[in-house]
């Protein structure tokens, strides 16, 4: 077991799309542009996307023909070698996931795929590529003001504590496959 902290983790960028089930002829819809935030917004973002990472198994990302044989491995190499491939590779990840989505049961969502630094693995720091889909979304009440009266609007959203599936890649012993961290809330993780 490698010790892997994300005390000093932090989020980068961020890139978006939506996944829909082709067989229900729903679309793929890809971000043009990377999300950036102020740190206070990168600071929430990074706590409730590795939040569900910590406790987990650790697997090595690769397959039967070596990793570089698997699409998610290759994508995973461009960002680390150039974050400025961030919004390419995560629409390459999206078109994939897309791809495979040809399942009467596997449900739309929304993907969050962001480049994460600063995560701590056997005393390095190192990057790590988190790629998230939330599923659901839940209504949510924003009271604001307006003038001098108060309105109430519903919205909804991901909740970050019902992010639904996830994978944290780690850029740590690329030869042996990457370090990579799974869960899935709707199955097993």
């Amino acid at each position: 077991m490698i010790p892997v902290s994300f005390d000093e983790a932090g989020l980068s960028t961020l890139a978006l799309a939506r996944i829909g089930n082709p067989l229900r002829g729903e679309a793929l819809l890809t971000a043009k542009n990377l999300c950036h935030f102020a740190d206070e917004e990168a600071d929430l973002l990074t706590s409730c996307f590795l939040r569900s990472f910590k406790a987990l198994e650790l697997h090595r990302l690769g397959g039967d023909r070596g990793a570089e044989s698997n699409p998610l491995f290759e994508y995973a190499s461009a960002v680390f070698e150039s974050p400025d491939e961030l919004l390419a590779a995560a629409t390459e990840i999206a078109k994939h996931l897309y791809a495979k989505s040809h399942h009467p049961n596997i449900k739309s969502g929304d993907l969050c795929v962001s480049l994460i630094e600063g995560i701590i693995v056997g005393g390095d720091a190192v990057s790590g590529l988190c790629i998230i889909k939330s599923e659901s979304k839940v209504p949510f009440l924003q009271i604001s003001a307006e003038g001098d009266d108060l309105t109430l609007t519903t919205q909804e959203g991901i909740a970050p504590d019902k992010i639904d599936k996830g994978c944290l890649i780690v850029n740590h012993q690329r030869e042996e496959g990457f370090a990579v961290y799974l869960f899935d809330r709707s199955g097993s993780t």
